[in-house]
């Protein structure tokens, strides 16, 4: 009968294999967990700035394209009208309302038949613009929020009621758009004004 060698552990144990404790495993499935957590938490915060931030460039940049043209077409006019759009037609605001309103026809040149159209499509909140030229209508910006565009002011910057020459035309765009990744929607507002270099 021949004896198998016996192997004996640099340590001096059994060379056994040892298995983890069980205080083992829920230390390192806790740390897992809290990685793991930690992991889509830094992810679910970059989508929402991200998100954020996205809105903000939107609606700047759709600011920023709608008075930068429309405000070098009010400088270069020979005329404009503050009014509203009602069944796809403009309508002018008389003398002796007050001139605020959701539309402003700007008139190129002395041509009648020339001009350009800066409205509020309430159906979609987008802002347009419409040229008599051709036809054609082009959306400038989205998620517009309200009604009341276009002012006449005066110098002071009063309210007018009537078409004087010299008026300030103020321009205020309120954005809107809801975040899907925040609880809040956001909102912007742009204002500026201007007058036509050309007075009669």
């Amino acid at each position: 009968m021949t004896r198998l060698p016996h192997h004996f552990s640099p340590t001096g144990g059994n060379n056994q294999r040892a298995g983890f404790t069980l205080a083992e495993v829920l230390v390192s499935a806790t740390l897992f967990v809290l990685l793991l957590g930690g992991i889509v938490g830094a992810n679910l915060f970059g989508m929402r700035m991200f998100q954020l931030t996205q809105t903000k460039l939107k609606c700047g940049d759709g600011a920023r394209k709608a008075l930068g043209l429309l405000t070098d077409e009010i400088q270069r006019c020979n005329n404009t009208w503050v009014g509203n759009v009602t069944n796809g037609a403009f309508v002018g605001l008389l003398d002796g309302e007050p001139q605020t309103g959701s539309a402003l026809m700007i008139q190129a040149s002395a041509n009648a038949t020339n001009f350009a159209i800066y409205f509020l499509n309430s159906g979609d909140q987008s802002f347009r613009r419409s040229l008599s030229a051709n036809g054609s209508t082009t959306i400038i910006a989205e998620t517009v929020t309200n009604a009341a565009i276009f002012q006449a002011q005066d110098f002071l910057g009063n309210v007018l009621t009537n078409a004087q020459d010299n008026r300030v035309i103020h321009i205020s765009l309120g954005f809107f758009q809801q975040q899907p990744w925040l609880p809040v929607a956001d909102y912007a507002r742009v204002e500026t004004a201007v007058t036509r270099r050309r007075i009669d």
